[in-house]
């Protein structure tokens, strides 16, 4: 039998290169991989602003239109799309193929639903209205070639365009009664009233203009500079003060009076959408409501141990004052922020392998937010392009850092970089063979909730080494729980941002009040990432329980990030899937 071996071997590979061909050769594998090729480009034209910021540039001279018309030809589109989708057979197809038609048709349906809602709300918004993504854009844009600067320009010449097509947007949500509150429209058109105190010599717009590439010759320097200069005094500067007009006029005149979505004609149903959008799940904003009050009294128990273990024996609120009272808690500038979170980026990075099987490429770095911006903006993330041509960033906010605490900054690190946001998304974006809208399409509650379940991971990435950081991660922790009761509370519950505001206080009191504003201007968004986290947690604590010894923490992980961004009931059971192959 030992010499017939060799041939068996070679014919079970013959035959498993037959099968694999036949695969690769199914017809309706290729009209899928055809399909999201294309549909995804279509998106890419339709989205240019996304475009950018994931590292495709090829439409980096334009921005979205806004335009009744231009939202209705998207969503035209993206109709189109589902129906092209469902007349392609999937028999035959890969596991991967069928998890890319379903999650392209569940992204597709939750855009079209909360398209017109979404722009009605987040556009005017103190994180990610429409003036702040402007900037954000252009910071993304590389400045290498004169093409690269010509398409900046471009954008610029664009922007009285752009703003007429917002303006007309917010009209419409006005008339549908969508306005924002006044205390978002007062921070709106704050940062607004900043924006255009900047010239062209020290706007973030022009940054690229005042230091240029070698291979770029003196008289193009001069000519690119003269235009961009121009285009900005003369076009975006006017434009710019027109939106601000416009927000602090017409638009503040219909500002609504209560802070809750649910306070307004539709409210509730528009609550509903933007709910099971965010989080993913079929939760109602009552049950949230309970799970965030049960989670605020699960993790201040935890907080009362940590604060024994350090030595103390008075009550939480006793502790927390102490802490927050403590000089030696607090930082004396910007640039001792920034430092402190360099640094446990340093220490945490090395350890990283100890936990997860596939590194991703990081490029990245630690910068403070604008100035214009750090009052009313929080603490974000961008990944690098996967081609390396643009670094990540971990955004952080570095206002007033006397007023900010040491103790809950490396439990940010890990959420913010790594292995939190950066981490994932840059290993979601080096993901190969499936289709590029995997690689870009994201979710809330996937997002939110593994970087808020990555700061759980301190202690085995060489921080958390004293009782305080250890407090600080539950902090932080208390502060996503809070946020369940505190949203849904106002946009559901009738609470006054009062209401809101003394239950912060008594909850969560190492935190602005500035994150109330946040959550009134964001409907929803702020109960992803508790509710992703959990779901996370439940799927590990599953994985353990049933494998027991045959639990590798890096293979559990791997199933959690090695197919991109997905809703939570999908993750479930992509996760299922690696227990029960471990399983048998």
């Amino acid at each position: 039998m030992r010499r017939y071996r060799p041939l068996i071997i070679l014919v079970g590979m013959l035959l498993g290169s037959l099968c694999a061909m036949v695969a690769q050769a199914n017809p309706n594998s290729d009209a899928l991989r055809v399909f999201f090729q294309n549909a995804y480009e279509e998106r890419l034209r339709d989205d240019p602003e996304s475009a950018t910021a994931n590292g495709r540039h090829d439409y980096d001279d334009r921005w979205n239109d806004w335009s009744p018309s231009g939202r209705a030809a998207h969503a035209a589109h993206q109709t189109a799309q589902l129906n092209a989708l469902a007349k392609i057979s999937l028999d035959g197809v890969s596991d991967q193929d069928r998890l890319s038609a379903r999650l392209f048709k569940y992204l597709t349906e939750q855009d079209l639903a909360a398209a017109d809602l979404e722009a009605y709300v987040v556009r005017v918004s103190q994180l990610y209205g429409l003036h702040n993504r402007v900037y954000m854009t252009v910071d993304r844009m590389p400045v290498r070639t004169v093409k690269d600067y010509e398409n900046i320009v471009a954008r610029l010449h664009s922007i009285p365009a752009y703003v007429n097509q917002n303006i007309t947007l917010l009209q419409e949500a006005m008339d549908r009664g969508f306005a924002q509150p006044s205390v978002i429209v007062n921070r709106v058109v704050d940062q607004l009233n900043n924006q255009l105190q900047q010239t062209s010599k020290d706007t973030a717009l022009l940054a690229g203009f005042r230091k240029f590439p070698s291979n770029i010759s003196a008289q193009e320097q001069e000519r690119l500079r003269v235009a961009a200069v121009t285009a900005y005094n003369s076009e975006f500067l006017p434009s710019w003060k027109r939106l601000h007009d416009f927000i602090d006029g017409p638009y503040r005149s219909r500002a609504r009076t209560a802070v809750g979505i649910g306070s307004i004609k539709g409210g509730p149903e528009a609550y509903a959408v933007l709910v099971r959008r965010l989080t993913t799940t079929n939760l109602t904003p009552e049950q949230i409501h309970a799970i965030g009050l049960s989670e605020v009294s699960r993790i201040e128990e935890a907080m009362q141990q940590a604060a024994h273990d350090a030595g103390f024996s008075g009550s939480l609120s006793e502790f927390s004052a102490g802490l927050l009272a403590s000089p030696e808690q607090h930082f004396v500038s910007k640039d001792e922020m920034l430092a402190f979170c360099r640094n446990a980026a340093k220490i945490i990075e090395p350890e990283l392998p100890s936990l997860f099987k596939h590194m991703p490429m990081l490029i990245y770095g630690i910068r403070p937010i604008p100035e214009d911006r750090e009052q009313a903006t929080a603490s974000n993330a961008q990944a690098p392009t996967p081609d390396g041509s643009t670094p990540g960033w971990f955004n952080l906010n570095t206002y007033e850092p006397a007023q900010q605490v040491k103790y809950d900054k490396e439990a940010l690190v890990l959420h913010e970089a790594v292995p939190g946001h950066v981490f994932q998304i840059a290993t979601a974006r080096a993901i190969g063979d499936v289709p590029e809208f995997r690689k870009y399409s994201g979710n809330s509650a996937y997002l939110e909730g593994w970087a808020l379940y990555a700061e759980s991971l301190g202690s085995q990435l060489g921080v958390y080494r004293d009782p305080y950081s250890r407090y600080g991660q539950l902090v932080s922790e208390r502060f996503r729980a809070v946020r369940l009761v505190v949203d849904t509370g106002m946009h559901a519950l009738g609470w006054s941002r009062e209401q809101a505001v003394a239950y912060f206080k008594e909850h969560a009191p190492e935190e602005s009040l500035a994150e109330i504003d946040r959550y009134i201007s964001w409907p929803g968004q702020a109960l992803s990432y508790k509710l992703g986290q959990l779901e996370i947690m439940r799927l590990r604590h599953e994985a353990e329980t049933t494998l027991g010894a045959a639990f590798d923490v890096r293979d559990f992980h791997d199933a959690v990030l090695r197919d991109g961004v997905l809703p939570l009931e999908i993750l479930h059971e992509q996760v299922e899937r690696y227990i029960h192959s471990v399983n048998h």
